[in-house]
């Protein structure tokens, strides 16, 4: 018997792979949601070997008609108790030469997404008097870097949602986890331009694991805001 129902955006790859497989051997039940069906089926091949259980929801986090199909088809598998927002873009440049559709779409995959996510879910939670969400946001959620205006406005923003957020539905018994990696080892810096050592990078499977702690913690606690960088700080 699985003790909860988890939804994990973005689970196509990365952070929100081996956060899925993480939570499903601890007992959780997985909704695996992303645009990229091919990668979600790899990702749902995982957990199958492990005896776990999951199902694929194809989504575009920045379409509310996509958001609430995804609630729709989700409700229909039970109740879900836990909701990670992970699914992120960034696309780094000058702030001259920043278009305006990568603007747009910043905001509206790291920012716009989570509040309509966000937005859907709660209800049913409120009702039961439980739940949790979590943010995977970016150490750019609280330091401000050059190259990445709508990167780090999208995260800053990210941020204060998740802030107003807790404040808003912890008298609904509901958690609010705030989750900021450092650089982390994965697709998202192919398209990078800088010298940054990928081999110095954390690991996913490692982030991936302190994530699924902060998620697993005892019903009377919640771990608010997890920083995750690198023993040597940033690079």
């Amino acid at each position: 018997m699985f003790k909860n129902i988890a939804l994990i955006t973005g689970a196509s790859s990365g952070i929100g792979r081996y956060l899925s497989v993480e939570l499903s051997r601890k007992g959780f039940e997985i909704i695996l949601a992303s645009r990229d069906l091919d990668k979600l089926n790899d990702t749902a091949a995982l957990i199958d070997q492990d005896g776990g259980k999951s199902h694929i929801v194809s989504v575009d986090v920045s379409s509310e008609d996509s958001i609430k199909r995804l609630y729709e088809k989700s409700s229909k598998i039970g109740f879900v108790g836990t909701v990670i927002n992970n699914a992120g873009f960034g696309k780094f440049d000058k702030i001259q030469d920043i278009d305006v559709k990568d603007w747009d779409a910043q905001l509206s995959i790291n920012l716009r997404g989570s509040f309509l996510i966000t937005k859907f879910f709660s209800e049913s939670m409120i009702k039961k008097k439980k739940g949790m969400f979590v943010y995977v946001n970016s150490v750019a959620g609280k330091k401000a870097y050059p190259y990445s205006s709508a990167y780090v406005a999208s995260k800053f923003g990210l941020l204060g949602f998740s802030r107003s957020m807790r404040s808003e539905l912890r008298e609904h018994n509901i958690k609010v986890v705030s989750v900021h990696p450092g650089a982390v080892d994965t697709a998202f810096w192919n398209n990078v331009k800088g010298d940054f050592p990928r081999s110095e990078m954390m690991d996913s499977k490692n982030v991936a694991n302190s994530i699924a702690h902060a998620i697993c913690v005892p019903d009377n606690m919640v771990i608010e805001e997890l920083d995750i960088q690198r023993t040597e700080g940033e690079f």
